[in-house]
Order: structure tokens, then sequence, then C-alpha cells
């Protein structure tokens, strides 16, 4: 299978193509339900029914599992909705003579259902109900990482408060996988080097006691000075590198409202995938997954239907497709 491609295609169609154990990493963002049209055919996110939808996503994790290597590691970025009609499904059905779902009358050309089984306004835990199917399939989920969006967009409701996060779902098939923590390790200042080069080497001289916080525990063992300052360049301890992830969005002049930071990307190609390994984003959307793994050394393949996406990916890869790297 061709690497560092975009397929225009369904993500199904695309991982058909793919034999077992074929991908290293898996990082995406599927549309969420029912807040946004994006105006094209076959689109996922326009559902009848959560269950619906969730059926599919679950569908394409299997799928996932079946080319996943047993290293492999996966990333999904879900975002949650109310039971109420959200997005652009307000502003007038912009899509409804081409979209399948509503051609099809599984969704009333009038309004955009909501789940039946759930009470209007009622937060809908789809992130939640996504991750418990994956782990009644066989998925180890490893971690539901908090996105915290402090510049998130602003919301007109006055009954509640504004919601400013969303999950990232870290997910193994296997106990032992690829993960680098070194990696995305927060580097320490010079002055906290030589603040927690002092209290360490004070430690171990009988000067003070053991270290159990402020990131130096993981000290206890070293047995030289070297090995305490080699430590100490590798960053912060495994505990400092939490699953709370205070990542700003960026604004965007494309279709879509707001594109991933690079950092919330780098983190999962860095701490999941191999230099050299291949990454696979179902929704490629305007390739922000396959710019960040071209950056980190890393294959990629991308699925998309948006022919409006694919230009705007084509045009953010084209100037680094170019570049050739020195080492």
């Amino acid at each position: 299978m061709e690497l560092n491609i975009i397929y225009k295609e369904t993500c199904l169609e695309t991982l058909s193509k793919m034999p077992d154990a074929f991908i290293d990493c898996v990082i995406t963002s599927p549309p969420y339900w029912q807040l946004r049209d994006y105006g094209y055919p076959e689109q996922w996110g326009l559902e009848p029914t959560h269950q619906e939808y969730l059926e599919h996503l679950w569908q394409l994790m299997d799928e996932i599992y079946r080319v996943l290597k047993p290293t492999g590691t996966v990333w999904v970025n879900l975002g949650d909705t109310y039971n109420t009609v959200s997005g652009n499904m307000k502003s007038g059905m912009k899509s409804a003579q081409i979209n399948s779902n509503v051609a099809n009358s599984a969704i009333a050309p009038d309004v955009y259902t909501k789940a039946k089984d759930i009470r209007r306004k009622s937060l809908c835990l789809l992130p939640h109900r996504f991750a418990i199917g994956c782990s009644d399939r066989g998925w180890i989920i490893r971690n539901d990482i908090i996105w915290a969006k402090r510049n998130g967009m602003p919301e007109s409701t006055t009954d509640r408060f504004s919601k400013k996060h969303e999950y990232f779902f870290f997910m193994t098939k296997s106990e032992k996988y690829f993960f680098d923590l070194d990696a995305v390790k927060e580097k320490r200042t010079d002055k906290q080097m030589q603040n927690d080069y002092k209290r360490i080497m004070a430690d171990k001289n009988g000067g003070g006691k053991k270290h159990t916080q402020g990131g130096t525990s993981s000290f206890n063992n070293t047995k030289t000075k070297e090995e305490v300052w080699e430590r100490l360049q590798l960053g912060k301890n495994p505990g400092s590198v939490s699953d709370f992830w205070d990542i700003p969005t960026l604004p965007s002049a494309d279709e879509h409202y707001a594109v991933y930071n690079e950092e919330l990307l780098m983190k999962p190609i860095l701490a999941g995938c191999p230099k050299g390994g291949t990454i696979y984003d179902p929704f490629m959307g305007s390739g922000t997954t396959a710019i960040m793994a071209h950056r980190a050394r890393c294959n990629w393949i991308g699925s998309e239907m948006s022919e409006e996406f694919l230009k705007v990916a084509e045009q953010n890869l084209k100037p680094l497709l170019s570049q050739t790297f020195l080492f």
C-alpha cells in the first residue's frame, strides 16, 4: 500500500486495503455526532441515532485492531454533544439534498433528530460510551486524557458552565507496546537543573530526606553524579507528564472552526510512534496529522471524503513534501 498519501475514500475502504499488523499508530478525531454538516455525501456524524453513530465508530475500531501492530498505539480525540440541536444544524440543513442520510429519510428534513432515550438538554456522554464499547471489544484503555481548551469557542447558554474540554483516549491492543515517555517529558530550565541536582545529591550524602515529590523520586537509585545529571537532562519524571493537557486551540482560515495545536499532536506522535513508523488518520481533514508525522520523520496515510478538505491538505503538505532532510 502506498504511503504518504491521502486516499479520497471512506476510512473503511482504506483500511480494507491494509494487511494485518501494518500500522504503528493511529491518531484521529472523528466527526462529532450531529454537530456539524460539512456538505458532502457519506458523512460520518450525521447518523440518525447516537447508537448508530457509535456502531460506526466501533466498526472502525474493529478494523483498526486488525491492521495495528501488536506494539501499536491508538489516540482518539472525541468531543461530546448535548441533546439539543447544535452547531450549524440550526441553520437550515445546507446539504439536505446531497446527504444520503437525509435523502433516505433517516433524518427528518425539517429537524435533525437527537437521542430519543436521553433527556433533552442532557450531555450525551458519547466519548464515555465509545470508550466503554472499545473496552468491551478487547481494547486496553490506557488513558482518558483531558484536553483543556482555555480559549474554546464561547457558548451562549446561561444555565450551565461552558464546556472547555474534550477527551483524548489512548488505547492499545497489547499489554506491551511502544511508548517513549522521555520524548515528551517537560525539560528543566538551567536553574531547575541546578536546584534539583543539589537536592538529590544532598539526599544521597545523607543531608536530607529521600525525595518522593517535586520530580526527583526516580533518582533514589542512581549511583553516580553523572547518572543524576544525565537523568535530569531527560526532563521531569513520569509523574510530571500527566493526562491533563492544557493546550489552546488555534484559529484557522479553513472551514474548520479550529485546528489542532502542534503540541497536541506531537505528544502522541513522539510518545506513541517509533521514528520511521507509519501513522494513519481515518479522518485527515486539512492534513494536520500528516504534517506533524512528516516533521517527526514518520510515514503517514490518510482518508478523507471532502474534496474541499483534500485541496486544503494538499496545499498544506506541498511545501513540506518537497523538503529533503539532511539526516
